[in-house]
């Protein structure tokens, strides 16, 4: 297997070192995990995982036994040297997600840049992805579309950020709280006027749900789900030649 060439300082990595696989997991349903992916979970030495309970699960529907440890956002400045040590004494291991890509809205990053600088082996296993099945669900021009994660920060947040993109002709994709949904789509609705919108419930799964309509059709209608339900929501650009702000005295 070939090794990657780091560009930056750290050390090169002797020809002892383990690899770092970034592997994609499933969105929802566990079938969706491909033989690439398969096979190298079943063969690393260990697996970080974003949340090992989802991961464990995931597991065990494919019958593989792996070591599992945490690695989130909370302690991924701690976890990043102790996994390099552990690539370092020749071991494999996986980096994977809740669902989807590492990474993507992930803190998967720290480590990735870490192992590069290092000169560590990188390889990623593709899978699939919230965002591209967004993009390929909605129906909307997807050539090019701005992927804005959870917009976290507040309703006050939110609504200065998509006042920044009123103007922004290509696609939203967004990945709000099921919580938060009326209150994001009422904010969207007075910021961005009744566009049309694709929300996607829990997708992949069997109980999937899709609505289609203007942000007002969706606010009046009873979205059904639960606390662990996941959400993507996909807003249509404005329209070319079309501006959103006041009008001119």
């Amino acid at each position: 297997m070939p090794k990657e060439q780091s560009q930056g300082t750290g050390a090169q990595s002797g020809p002892s070192s383990g690899t770092l696989f970034l592997v994609g997991v499933p969105i929802g349903h566990p079938d969706d995990l491909t033989i690439r992916a398969l096979a190298t979970l079943r063969r690393v030495d260990l697996i970080a995982a974003k949340n090992p309970q989802l991961t464990q699960s995931l597991l065990s529907y494919h019958g593989i036994c792996a070591p599992l440890t945490t690695y989130d956002r909370d302690n991924a400045a701690e976890k990043t040297p102790i996994i390099l040590d552990r690539l370092r004494q020749n071991q494999c291991i996986a980096l994977v997600s809740d669902c989807g890509m590492p990474a993507l809205y992930d803190p998967g990053r720290l480590l990735i840049t870490a192992a590069a600088k290092a000169g560590l082996t990188v390889e990623v296993i593709p899978g699939p992805s919230i965002v591209a099945t967004a993009a390929t669900l909605c129906g909307m021009d997807a050539n090019a579309f701005v992927f804005e994660g959870r917009c976290a920060g507040g309703t006050h947040n939110f609504a200065r950020r998509l006042q920044s993109l009123q103007h922004e002709s290509r696609p939203l994709i967004l990945l709000p709280p099921v919580p938060t949904l009326p209150l994001m789509l009422t904010t969207l609705l007075t910021t961005l006027g009744n566009r049309r919108v694709v929300l996607g419930l829990d997708l992949t799964h069997p109980g999937q749900h899709v609505l289609r309509g203007r942000v007002r059709a969706l606010l009046a209608k009873e979205v059904t789900f639960t606390k662990a339900s996941r959400a993507v929501l996909i807003v249509e650009g404005a329209r070319r030649g079309k501006r959103l702000g006041r009008k001119k005295e």
